[in-house]
C-alpha cells in the first residue's frame, strides 16, 4: 500500500512539472538594464541648449522617433548626459546645440547646419546625414560614449 501511494505521488509529482514548465516559460523574465553616459566635447559656445536624442534601432532612427531625449544647458566646453534603464540593444545619439537659444537647429540656405550637431562614435557627415551604422552602438553593459560637436565653417 505504501508502494502504491508512493508510487501515485511520484507520477503526480512528475506530471505536475512537466505541466509547470510551459508555464514557467511563459512567465517575464526580469531584464537586465543598463546606463548610457554620453559626452559632447569641444563645445564652442558656453551658452544655448543641447538637444540630444537617443534612437533604439535603425527603424526609430529613420523615422526619428526617439527612445529618450533630453534638453540640457551648456555652460562648459564639455556637456554629458545620461541616459538609464535601457534593455539591451542597438542605439545611436544624435544631437544639435542650440547655441541662440530659439530652440531649433538653425540651417544655411541649403539645408546645412549652421549650429553644432554630432553623432555618437563621432560619426561625421559626408554629403547627407549620418546613417545609422555609422552612429550604432550596441548595449550588453553599461556604455560611456563621446563626441565632438561639429561645427560649420
Amino acid at each position: 500500500m505504501f508502494t502504491k501511494s508512493l508510487g501515485t505521488f511520484m507520477a503526480a509529482a512528475v506530471f505536475t512539472s512537466f505541466i509547470s514548465l510551459p508555464v514557467l516559460a511563459l512567465t517575464p523574465q526580469a531584464s537586465e538594464h543598463y546606463q548610457l553616459t554620453f559626452s559632447m566635447t569641444d563645445v564652442k559656445a558656453k551658452q544655448g541648449k543641447m538637444y540630444v536624442a537617443l534612437f533604439n534601432g535603425v527603424e526609430n532612427y529613420k523615422k526619428n522617433k526617439a527612445h529618450a531625449s533630453t534638453i540640457v544647458a551648456v555652460d562648459g566646453d564639455e556637456v554629458t548626459v545620461t541616459f538609464d534603464a535601457l534593455p539591451q540593444g542597438d542605439y545611436a545619439v544624435r544631437y544639435f546645440h542650440d547655441e541662440n537659444g530659439n530652440d531649433k537647429l538653425d540651417l544655411n540656405l541649403f539645408g546645412s547646419p549652421i549650429e553644432g550637431i554630432g553623432f555618437s562614435n563621432d560619426a561625421k557627415p559626408s554629403y547627407g546625414p549620418v546613417g545609422f551604422d555609422a552612429a550604432k552602438f550596441t548595449v550588453t553593459s553599461d556604455v560611456i560614449n563621446s563626441s565632438s560637436v561639429i561645427y560649420s565653417k
